[in-house]
């Protein structure tokens, strides 16, 4: 099988990736700001990854979101502090705790889910819906082959 390898400086795949990450994060972010949520981007995103795994252990929402496990105690406390999560005692391991979401995240989670679709759907505008789809498919199979779980992630 041939492979491309595009080395022509700016708009090499490497860096068109990462620029289109930045960018999108950018996007996602100036949504959420603009949704008046008073809640930062890790924040919600604690929110919609800990909403997709269910109860969850925090190493493991942790790992989900790829960051470290002092910064998810940060957005924990903060979103605990606010009522919109509980941790609670593994019952599998005494010295672990769970994350379980509380009801009053559920209207946060629904405005949160509502922005990052409708910023998505802004900077996806250009491509059809086979595209789209393909391209999804596209960045899974990168993402399993750079070693991340695909689907990982807010977007």
């Amino acid at each position: 099988m041939e492979t491309h390898s595009p080395s022509r400086g700016d708009d090499s795949f490497g860096f068109l990736l990462v620029t289109a990450a930045r960018l999108l994060r950018q996007r996602f972010e100036a949504a959420l700001a603009a949704a008046d949520l008073d809640m930062t981007p890790g924040e919600a995103r604690t929110l919609v990854v800990a909403d997709k795994l269910g109860p969850v252990r925090q190493t493991e929402l942790a790992a989900a979101l790829s960051i470290e496990p002092m910064s998810l105690v940060a957005h924990l406390d903060r979103l605990e502090a606010r009522g919109m999560v509980e941790r609670r005692p593994d019952p599998d391991d005494r010295r672990s705790k769970r994350v379980h979401l509380a009801p009053k995240a559920r209207p946060a989670l629904r405005r949160i889910l509502r922005v990052l679709g409708q910023a998505r759907e802004q900077a996806m505008q250009d491509f059809g819906p086979d595209e789209t789809a393909q391209f999804h498919d596209y960045l899974r199979r990168l993402c399993r082959s750079l070693g991340a779980a695909p689907g990982d992630g807010n977007g």
